[in-house]
């Protein structure tokens, strides 16, 4: 049994696994692939440490879009972004809508999470809700927001940003930034109760929501009826804690931000707009069912946002160590259109083109999501005269379409610009594969757009990353390694972080 298990892990760890098994139709092939072998399919051919990697491999071997069939289940995977556009982005779009519907979602509550619901009714809702609040033009109102953050992240990483506290501030500004963004809470410390809830939430996903247990509960049913005091499913006791502690993330900021609508003293966030919103709307108290699907849909915005955001910003300062020109070129055009004696602000964005590329190649040097979040096909498509079945999974490997340029392993922010220093009219971050495709692209885009901009100019603006030096005064080299699994972020290294000489005025800053 734990080998069918161990291989079920492989298969969660590639795809999620879905429940389902994909329909045969007669006819038209399915898309090449590696020869599987009965029952297991593909299972003994992946790196289970770096599935990407063996994923663009095939893709050289075999084609942009590949088939794999693991342990009954059937799986497409694409390692174009112009073919992952070609399918999700055009009138086939509903057709590439789905989710895999796995049961460990439910035994963690979060089977109405937004980015977890199948494609349908419950997640339209989700999604008009998100419109209301975090389209491209709403999201402007949240700026002197992410400048008060970004500033006190600048502080943070002045006082105390050396090895090994840099991840720790870094998850810090993002949590405090996104509760205060979502909820309306002031909170300037992880040491925050509802920080730690969230935080305490996290951990535990990361531990029970893992490939393996995911993959055992497809495989084996019957497993999560079975009793925890069994030995080797005390897991089962820890997933049902899990589940509480997300039944307490949704409730308790939800109530409290509820709390202030009511009383009048709320502040600008998403939870107090979703409220108003829809009581100006119906003119009285939003229905149960509406508020329930507010809590699931702002409790998405803080677990989607919170790892993926500090995992760029981790990206971004190893890259500035290990490409110190650019934070050199970043400085000077910042100071070219800044001057010395402010800090920069969203008024100055459109004329840092190049701070806006740093961003991009962040984003595209190391993905934080590297498979992506799976999608799965609502009905039978063709592409290029081969079947893609009803059912299958479908998994854009962001990593291998990040590796589609010249010198892929080079941080070069001038591959989102034009001759003329310009950026390209496609570089945008909120449009980058990072963010997803199709109908399930993230809806909270324009507001991690605004959450990294202002951190990353401001960072680039005031501080000066370089290597550490050892007793003898000698740097010490650090050998880029990135964390394995659905996120993934670089390890720990050392460093030594700076001020320049604008970094003086952060003391006086005042909200813009």
């Amino acid at each position: 049994m734990d080998a069918i298990v161990t291989a079920a892990g492989i298969v969660s760890l590639l795809a999620l696994l879905s429940v389902w098994t994909s329909k045969k139709s007669p006819g038209l092939p399915l898309p090449p692939g590696p020869p599987r072998i009965p029952f297991l399919g593909n299972a003994l051919d992946i790196d289970i440490t770096e599935p990407h990697a063996t994923y663009a491999r095939w893709g050289h071997q075999y084609g942009e879009i590949i088939y794999s069939r693991l342990l009954g289940q059937d799986y497409i995977i694409v390692n174009s972004e112009k073919v992952a556009r070609t399918l999700s982005d055009t009138r086939r779009s509903a057709v590439y809508a789905g989710r895999p519907q796995l049961s460990i979602y439910k035994l963690l509550g979060l089977e109405y999470s937004t980015a977890m619901l199948p494609y349908g009714d419950a997640w339209r809702v989700h999604r008009k809700l998100f419109h209301q609040t975090l389209r491209s033009d709403a999201a402007v109102k949240y700026q002197p927001i992410y400048m008060s953050k970004a500033i006190s992240l600048v502080q943070n990483l002045l006082q105390d940003g050396a090895a090994p506290n840099l991840e720790t501030i870094l998850q810090a500004f993002v949590a405090t930034t996104v509760l205060s963004l979502t909820y309306g809470y002031n909170i300037e410390s992880q040491d925050h109760p509802v920080v730690k809830l969230v935080q305490t939430l996290n951990n535990m996903l990361s531990k029970e929501g893992t490939p393996e247990k995911s993959a055992l509960f497809e495989t084996f049913p019957f497993v999560k009826y079975l009793p925890s005091w069994i030995p080797g499913l005390g897991f089962l006791g820890r997933l049902a804690t899990c589940r509480r502690l997300t039944k307490e993330v949704w409730d308790q900021p939800f109530e409290y931000t509820k709390g202030e609508v009511a009383a009048g003293t709320a502040p600008q966030s998403v939870v107090a707009d979703f409220l108003t919103s829809n009581q100006e709307d119906k003119g009285n108290q939003p229905c149960q069912e509406l508020e329930a699907t507010m809590k699931a849909a702002a409790a998405t915005v803080y677990l989607a946002g919170a790892e993926t955001s500090s995992s760029v910003l981790h990206t971004f300062i190893l890259a500035m160590i290990l490409f110190p020109e650019v934070q050199e070129k970043a400085r000077a055009e910042i100071d070219s259109v800044v001057g010395e004696d402010r800090l920069p602000t969203f008024g100055d964005r459109d004329s840092l083109p190049y701070i806006e590329a740093i961003i991009c190649e962040t984003m595209r040097w190391h993905p934080p999501v590297p498979l992506g979040i799976p999608h799965a096909t609502t009905t039978d498509d063709v592409y290029q005269g081969f079947r893609i079945p009803k059912g299958v999974i479908i998994i854009f490997n962001e990593w291998a379409m990040s590796r589609d340029c010249v010198n892929p392993d080079h941080f070069d922010p001038g591959r989102h610009l034009l001759p003329t220093g310009e950026l390209s009219p496609n570089a945008r971050m909120s449009g980058s594969s990072s963010f997803g495709f199709g109908r399930r692209v993230c809806p909270g885009r324009f507001f991690a757009e605004g959450v990294l901009w202002a951190a990353f100019v401001q960072i680039l603006a005031t501080l000066r990353f370089s290597k550490a030096t050892d007793a003898s005064g000698h740097p010490v080299e650090i050998n880029p390694v990135f964390t394995n699994g659905v996120t993934s972020q670089p390890a720990p290294f050392q460093l030594s972080i700076t001020g320049t000489a604008r970094a003086q005025l952060i003391d006086k800053y005042e909200s813009l």
